[in-house]
């Protein structure tokens, strides 16, 4: 791989242009959707009563979910218990995909799950990113809302709310900017195969904003075509499902939509587009590391920076 110069553009496709065996990307998205979707099974399984609660009360009480309360808090609590675990098994799931993508970049090498020494130090550096979102959560959610609430009692509510809403609108350019600075954590720790987060900071100097565009450009393309997918997904299954609705048969009718649910001729179909539909989410879980690998790779043929040993 030659030296590039890094552009908003070359940082966006840079997941396209990797060395190393051929076929990586194709098998990154199908085990990942594989995985994914046996994890979605499972959280649907342990969520399933709570779904058929809703649906229930849809059918049964127009929408009124309140005669179901006290047996919905009742599921919710056990379904919960079920999530946290479904949620622990993504996370570590989040370090072996990501560790596995780093080594393509950066080291050029082919597909392979495992568990070494570069997941721990993911696991890590994944950890500081969960403090950092939960802390910038509470934050932007606090400096939007608490300054249109006083300039809301003072000016009226129109203007608070508009207060409110510019305040969240450049949180989150602020968030992106910061995102993009800290990004290469990943690529740094697989490339140095130490811990690295904040000297990130250093080797991302006059790129933030270029990084920061082909982020938004990747979750803007993401999200168009998610958007079609899950649309071409929820018209098959009101397709597959609509012969079971029927409003006159009051009670029976949540039966029967969880009856055609659960056959084969539902799920079967369901599963292989939701297949499809995570396999782009795989494309691109792989595809948002390409940027940060990017500037971690020039800088390393440009000589590198001094990388202080903040975490050792």
């Amino acid at each position: 791989m030659t030296e590039d110069r890094i552009s908003l553009t070359g940082a966006t496709a840079h997941f396209l242009h990797t060395e190393g065996p051929r076929g990586f990307l194709l098998r990154f998205a199908l085990v990942y959707a594989v995985v994914t979707l046996v994890l979605q099974a499972i959280g649907l399984w342990t969520q399933a009563p709570v779904y058929e609660l809703y649906l229930r009360a849809i059918v049964e009480n127009e929408g009124d979910i309140t005669p179901y309360a006290d047996e919905l808090a009742a599921q919710s609590m056990r379904a919960n218990i079920g999530s946290l675990v479904v949620l622990a098994f993504s996370l570590a799931l989040w370090v072996v995909f990501e560790a596995a993508s780093q080594r393509r970049y950066l080291r050029a090498e082919g597909f392979g799950l495992k568990l070494g020494a570069d997941e721990g130090r993911l696991a890590v550096v994944g950890l500081i990113w969960f403090a950092l979102l939960i802390t910038g959560y509470f934050a932007l959610g606090l400096g939007a809302i608490i300054p249109g609430l006083i300039v809301g009692m003072i000016a009226g509510a129109p203007i608070g709310a508009a207060l409110g809403g510019l305040v969240f609108l450049t949180g989150l350019v602020a968030a992106l900017y910061l995102f993009a600075r800290l990004s290469p954590a990943a690529p740094l720790t697989i490339r140095d195969r130490q811990i690295r987060f904040f000297e990130s900071w250093g080797i991302t100097k006059g790129h933030g904003w270029s990084l920061a565009g082909s982020y938004f450009a990747l979750f803007a393309a993401f999200a168009l075509v998610s958007l079609i997918l899950y649309a071409v997904l929820f018209f098959l299954a009101f397709v597959l499902v609509a012969p079971a609705i029927d409003s006159s048969a009051g009670g029976e009718t949540a039966g029967a939509v969880l009856s055609v649910m659960s056959q084969p001729a539902f799920w079967g179909p369901m599963a292989f587009l939701m297949l499809l539909v995570l396999m782009v989410f795989g494309v691109f879980t792989h595809a948002l590391g390409g940027p940060a690998a990017w500037v971690v790779r020039q800088n390393s043929y440009q000589g590198g920076t001094v990388i202080t040993e903040t975490f050792e």
